[in-house]
């Protein structure tokens, strides 16, 4: 008799929903719908998650870890201004996986403005965020690489909302324009420099 990894099985159940949310939108992530994708019974989801809202709590936090696995590469030990355009960059939809990543978190947003524990969750995920860039932009201030006369915790939070908006305004777009739409996200670095 064949081992199914659990946790394996899970993560396959998630990417296959983030798919569905994030090219048919949240409302045709239905566990018919899902069972029919992954080619399996809606008892054999049933057997991995106790209900629809946690399989959207796991789409959800495939789409976080993949974009957290690319803040943390763009955040390297030494605070250069190229890694802050690298974190900047790094983090909106220039590619096909990000692309997918931020139409599922875009599609959840409204969502989880009504499940607390979901909100609750992304709250302390962009808590998280909110640090990481923090500390890189202290450190540059530091090094005198940005301008300190502007408080490291504006700067930060310029970035988050920001790259919020930029992303969303990106998604509009077909993503082989994107790149060139982004040009002036470096104009916009270069004017943080000390």
């Amino acid at each position: 008799m064949k081992k199914v990894d659990h946790d394996a099985r899970r993560q396959e159940v998630a990417i296959a929903a983030a798919h569905i949310i994030a090219e048919q939108g949240l409302e045709a992530l239905t566990t018919r719908n899902l069972a029919k994708t992954m080619n399996c019974s809606i008892g054999v989801l049933s057997h991995y998650f106790a209900n629809k809202n946690d399989i959207v709590m796991a789409a959800l936090c495939w789409a976080d870890i993949r974009i957290d696995e690319r803040l943390n590469y763009a955040i390297a030990d030494n605070a250069t201004l190229d890694q802050y355009a690298n974190v900047i960059l790094s983090s909106l939809p220039l590619t096909k996986e990000s692309d997918l990543e931020w139409r599922v978190r875009l599609n959840l947003a409204a969502y989880s403005l009504t499940h607390p524990e979901l909100k609750e969750s992304q709250r302390l995920l962009l808590e998280q965020r909110e640090q990481k860039i923090l500390s890189l932009i202290t450190a540059l201030q530091q090094n005198e690489l940005v301008r300190s006369d502007l408080s490291a915790h504006m700067i930060t939070r310029n970035a988050i909302d920001f790259v919020t908006g930029i992303a969303y305004n990106l998604l509009q777009q077909p993503l082989a324009e994107r790149h060139s739409r982004v040009d002036f996200v470096v104009e916009y670095i270069n004017a943080l420099q000390g």
